[in-house]
C-alpha cells in the first residue's frame, strides 16, 4: 500500500465503504451484481461467461472501485483459461495505462513481460516493459528481477544468445541482494554458454559457480543435475527444456506461520489456517480476531444427530475474512492433479501459500508451502505440525483427490477446494470490520435455518423442545441423543464464545460507545455465556439417561432435577445469546 494516497484513491476507498454499507442494508450496485455473477461463473469454470461479465463492469462503469479488479481477472482468464494471449496483453496494457493507482498495476506489467516472451516472442517489447516497471515501481525489486529474467529468456528463446547472456550478467549485478534472482540469472548464463558450445569447460565452470555462490537455492539443485549430465554428455535438448521449465516452477516458502491444532474442531483449524495466511501476508492479527471476523461466536446451529454443526458458519469464512481484511483472493474447486499443481505453482511464485483440505477420510485444513517438480516434492503444513512436511507429489495427489472436504457453511467447500490470498487492496479498520460482522451476524441469527438445520433462535427453540421431552423419564431416546450431542457440540460452542470474551477484554478503539456498552460489561456478558454453556453441559452429563427406568421404578426427584435445571439453563441461554447479540449490534459507536 502506498504511504501517500491520491485524491482519486481516497475516493475509491470511500466508494468501497459505501458498497459495504449498501450490502449491509440489503442492496447493491449494478457493478457489484455483475461482479458477483462473474465470480459465480468463474467458480463454475464457465470462463467465457465470466469474462463477459468482468468486461461489462469496465465498459459500463470504468471508474467503479471494482473496475481494476475485474480487469485484472479478465486478463487472467484470457491468459490462462481462454488461450487468447493477445487479448490478455491488451487488457493488461489498459489496466496499467488507465488505473495507475491500482494495486494490480505492478503485477500487470510483469504478466505483460511474461506474455511478450512466452507467446509473442518479442524480447524488445519485453525489455521496454521491464524498464517501465523499473520507472514506476522501483521498490518492487523481486518482481522487477523476475521480469528481467523473462526478458533474458525471450532473447534466449529467439536465438539471440549473446543479448541474453549480456542481460543475465546485468541482472546478476543489479540484483546482487536478491540471491534467488541472481542464481537464476547465473544458471541461465551457464545454459547459454552450453548452448553456444564453444567452451564446454566455461559452461561447467558457470554451473559450478551457481552451486558454490548460491548453495541453498533451487538453481543450485538444477546446476548440480546439469553438471552431472554434462560430465557424462547425455543431456538432450528435450531434457534441457524440461529441466528449465521445472526450475522456473520450483518455490518453497519458509515464512509461513504454523497452524494451531484443534482436536475434532475442523472450523477452528480452518480459521487457524486462514490466520496463518494472513500473518504470512504481513497482517498483524490475533486468532481471536480471526474467530470474531468469521462470525462463529454469534452463530448456533442445532442438529442433535450432527453435533459438528455447532461450529457451522453462515458464510464462507475464507472469502469473507479476505474481503473484510481488504484482500483479493483466488478460489478453485477443480479436483484434477494438474489443476492443483498449476494453482500451487502460481500462488507460490507470488509468495502465497495455498489452502486445501487434505487427509484420509474427512480431511483437515492444510497449507501447501512449497513445490519442487524436478524432485517431485510438495511441502505441506498441517495443523499441529512443527513445520512443513516434504511429501512425494504423486502419493500426495492420490490422497488429496479422495479427501472428503468438511461441510462447514451453506453450499460448503467442493471437492478440490483451493484458496489463496492475492493483493491487499486496502488496510482493514478493525473496529469497522467488527461492526460489520456484528450487524451481519445479528441478521443471520434471525434466520431460522442454516445447513438445512434449525439455526439462531430456532435452534434454541429446538434444544428447549428436546429438553422438555427429556423431562419424561420414559423418553430414554431423547436423553441419550442429548447426552451424545452435548458432549460433542457444547465444547465447540464454548471455544468460540471464549474467543469473544477474550477479544472484548481488549477491543479496538472506536468499536462501542462506552456510555451504552462499556467494554467491561461486554466481556462479563460473554464470560457469563461461556459459564452458562459449561453449566448446561455439566447438568446434561450428570442427568440420568433413563434407560433402566420403568413405570414400576420411577425416577427419583433428585435425579430428575438435573434435566429440569438443564431445561432452565437452555431457556436462559436462548434469551441471553439473542439479547447480547442484539444489544451489541445496537450499541456500535457512530
Amino acid at each position: 500500500m502506498r504511504s501517500v494516497l491520491s485524491s482519486q484513491r481516497i475516493c475509491v476507498m470511500l466508494s468501497v465503504a459505501a458498497v459495504v454499507m449498501a450490502l449491509l442494508c440489503g442492496c447493491s450496485t449494478k457493478p457489484q451484481r455483475l461482479y458477483r455473477r462473474a465470480e459465480a461463473f468463474f467458480n463454475q469454470e464457465q470462463y467465457e461467461l465470466a469474462a463477459r461479465e468482468y468486461s461489462r463492469i469496465v465498459q459500463e462503469t470504468p471508474r467503479d472501485p471494482l473496475a481494476d479488479d475485474a480487469w485484472y481477472k479478465l486478463a487472467y482468464l484470457y491468459r490462462e483459461e481462454l488461450d487468447n494471449h493477445s487479448a490478455a496483453l491488451i487488457v493488461y496494457r489498459d489496466l496499467v495505462d488507465n488505473y495507475e493507482d491500482s494495486n494490480y498495476a505492478d503485477e500487470a506489467l510483469f504478466w505483460m513481460v511474461y506474455l511478450q516472451r512466452r507467446h509473442m516472442q518479442d524480447p524488445a517489447a519485453a525489455i521496454a516493459t521491464c524498464r517501465e516497471l523499473d520507472r514506476r515501481f522501483p521498490d518492487k525489486k523481486n518482481l522487477r528481477g523476475q521480469a528481467y529474467l523473462e526478458a533474458a529468456g525471450a532473447y534466449k528463446d529467439t536465438g539471440q544468445l549473446e543479448q541474453a547472456y549480456e542481460l543475465c550478467q546485468q541482472i546478476i549485478g543489479d540484483f546482487v541482494d536478491r540471491p534467488r534472482i541472481g542464481a537464476q540469472a547465473l544458471l541461465m548464463s551457464a545454459d547459454i554458454t552450453d548452448k553456444i558450445g564453444n567452451d564446454p569447460e566455461q559452461a561447467m565452470a558457470l554451473y559450478q559457480q551457481v552451486v558454490e555462490k548460491y548453495p541453498d537455492t533451487q538453481a543450485a539443485v538444477i546446476a548440480r543435475q546439469w553438471l552431472g549430465l554434462l560430465w557424462h554428455g547425455k543431456m538432450t535438448e528435450a531434457e534441457k527444456a524440461r529441466l528449465e521449465q521445472q526450475r522456473q516452477q520450483a518455490r518453497v516458502l519458509d515464512n509461513v506461520p504454523l497452524i494451531e491444532q484443534y482436536a475434532d474442531q475442523p472450523a477452528m483449524e480452518l480459521l487457524s489456517a486462514i490466520h496463518s495466511l494472513l500473518r504470512q501476508a504481513g497482517v498483524q492479527i490475533s486468532m481471536d480476531e480471526v474467530v470474531l471476523i468469521s462470525g462463529l461466536p454469534f452463530t448456533f446451529t442445532f442438529a442433535v444427530d450432527r453435533p459438528e454443526l455447532a461450529q457451522a458458519f453462515y458464510r464462507s469464512p475464507a472469502t469473507a475474512i479476505a474481503e473484510e481484511m481488504g484482500f483479493g483472493y483466488n478460489l478453485w474447486t477443480s479436483a484434477t492433479p494438474a489443476g492443483l499443481l498449476d494453482s500451487a505453482t502460481s500462488c507460490l511464485l507470488q509468495d502465497r501459500p495455498l489452502l486445501i483440505a487434505y487427509g484420509e477420510g474427512t480431511a483437515r485444513w492444510c497449507l501447501i508451502t512449497g513445490y519442487r517438480p524436478a524432485e517431485k516434492e510438495l511441502y505441506l503444513l498441517q495443523p499441529g505440525a512443527a513445520g512443513a512436511a516434504k511429501l512425494d507429489s504423486q502419493a500426495f495427489l492420490e490422497v488429496w483427490q479422495s479427501s472428503k472436504v468438511p461441510a462447514l457453511w451453506p453450499q460448503g467447500a467442493l471437492s478440490g477446494f483451493r484458496f489463496a490470498l492475492t493483493v491487499r487492496r486496502r488496510p482493514a479498520d478493525m473496529a469497522a470490520t467488527i461492526k460489520s460482522v456484528l450487524l451481519q451476524s445479528s441478521l443471520a441469527w434471525q434466520q431460522r435455518e442454516l445447513m438445512r438445520q434449525p439455526a439462531g433462535s430456532a435452534a434454541c427453540d429446538e434444544l428447549v423442545k428436546l429438553l422438555r421431552e427429556a423431562l419424561d423419564a420414559q423418553n430414554a431416546v431423547s436423553r441419550e441423543k442429548l447426552k451424545s450431542w452435548a458432549s460433542a457440540a457444547i465444547p465447540l460452542i464454548i471455544s468460540s464464545r471464549q474467543a469473544a470474551a477474550r477479544f472484548f477484554a481488549q477491543p479496538p478503539k472506536g468499536l462501542l460507545d462506552e456510555e451504552d456498552a462499556p467494554y467491561q460489561e461486554v466481556t462479563q456478558r460473554y464470560d457469563a455465556i461461556v459459564a452458562a454453556w459449561q453449566e448446561l453441559l455439566q447438568e446434561i452429563e450428570q442427568a440420568p439417561a433413563g434407560t433402566e427406568l420403568s413405570p414400576a421404578a420411577p425416577e427419583r426427584p433428585a435425579s430428575a432435577r438435573h434435566w429440569q435445571q438443564a431445561l432452565q439453563q437452555a431457556q436462559e441461554l436462548a434469551r441471553v445469546e439473542a439479547e447480547t447479540l442484539r444489544w451489541l449490534a445496537s450499541s456500535l459507536a457512530e
